[in-house]
This record gives structure tokens, C-alpha cells and sequence, in this order.
């Protein structure tokens, strides 16, 4: 062999080695979400029933399949976190009766000026509806309440996949933030009698 050819070889080998070295992307760790820190509601009922009932259709314009934190798993988690069954007879149900998050495209300046812009690429809008039946041994509903949050964001056409994972999980978080700050209203006014202090 060559000395010329075995040159060659030898700084095929080397850029071979660099290119499985470059780095890749890092995906970033999102905070787990948690209600741990805010009293539970001690409701004087038997037993704590999660309901999704709403359905992802698992294709765009949703994208909620998509996300790290979903409104829905947001929901499961602040209903383990804030409801806490200490009674011996009755139910509560959690409802979720929406739980979408929808990909909007924006109109974007594609012309010459369009090059010079930041502009907004997407916008992301989420809904989440929450209610709360208090239900009898026998399973008849005999009281309940409702909560209901919406929120938008947009993001930019440069935008990472972290960046966008982030506004993601922001829009889950707010949403059950809200639903966290009317329930406490609605149960402290609604549902007070199955509340024990």
C-alpha cells in the first residue's frame, strides 16, 4: 500500500471519528410539577375516581400527545396531590372534559423584508376543563363544580425544539395553575360540606 493511499485512509478514519463525536443536542430536564407544597383538601368521601374523558385525537393541529407534561397528566397530578379521601362511604370524581393543545400557523413575511424580522412562527393554545362530582354510595351524582382555563403562546420561527418543549410545558403548567386557583374558590363555596378541616 501506498504511503499516498494510506495518508488518505488514515484522514478518512480521523473525520469519521469527528463526526461520531460531534455533540448532540441536549434535551432538557423540565421541573416536576407538584402541588405537594399546598395543603390537600381532606374530603370526607371513600374513594378518589380520575376520569379522562376527553380523547386525543393524536394527529395535528393537537399536539398534546406530544408534549413532556400534557394538561391531562398536569390534571392527574394535581388531583393527587390536592384531593385526599379520609371518609369511609361516597366517591369523588375528577372529571377532564378537555385537555387540547392545538399547533397554529402563523402568516410569516416571506419576502425580502421577512428576512430582517423576528418573526412568530406558531402559536400553541391550550384549554383544560376540570370538574369535581361528589357522588353518593350508590354512585348518584349529588353535587359538583367546574373549572376552566385557557392559554396561548406563540414562538419564534428560530425557535429549538428545547425552547419549544419549554413553552410546551409552561402552557400545561399555567393551565392547571389557574384550575388550581378556581377550584380552591369552588370548593371552599361548593363542596364545603364534604370538606373536613
Amino acid at each position: 500500500m501506498s504511503f499516498r493511499l494510506s495518508r488518505l485512509m488514515l484522514v478518512l478514519a480521523g473525520a469519521l471519528a469527528l463526526s461520531a463525536c460531534e455533540a448532540q443536542p441536549v434535551v432538557q430536564k423540565m421541573p416536576e410539577l407538584s402541588f405537594a407544597g399546598k395543603a390537600a383538601f381532606r374530603l370526607d368521601i371513600g374513594q378518589l375516581e380520575i376520569v379522562p374523558e376527553y380523547v386525543p385525537s393524536g394527529r395535528k393541529p393537537n399536539i398534546e400527545h406530544l408534549m413532556a407534561l400534557s394538561p391531562e397528566s398536569a390534571t392527574v397530578r394535581w388531583a393527587q396531590d390536592r384531593l385526599r379521601p379520609i371518609g369511609r362511604t361516597g366517591f369523588a370524581r375528577v372529571l377532564i372534559k378537555d385537555a387540547k393543545v392545538v399547533e397554529v400557523p402563523l402568516k410569516t413575511d416571506t419576502g425580502f423584508t421577512g428576512m430582517f424580522k423576528d418573526q412568530q412562527a406558531e402559536r400553541y393554545d391550550g384549554s383544560l376543563d376540570v370538574a369535581i362530582q361528589i357522588l353518593d354510595e350508590r354512585h348518584f351524582p349529588v353535587a359538583d363544580v367546574i373549572a376552566r382555563a385557557t392559554r396561548s403562546q406563540t414562538v419564534g420561527e428560530g425557535s429549538t425544539l428545547n425552547e419549544r418543549d419549554k413553552v410546551l410545558y409552561e402552557i400545561s403548567e399555567g393551565l392547571i395553575r389557574d384550575i388550581d386557583s378556581q377550584m380552591e374558590s369552588l370548593i371552599r363555596t361548593y363542596l364545603a360540606r364534604w370538606v373536613v378541616n
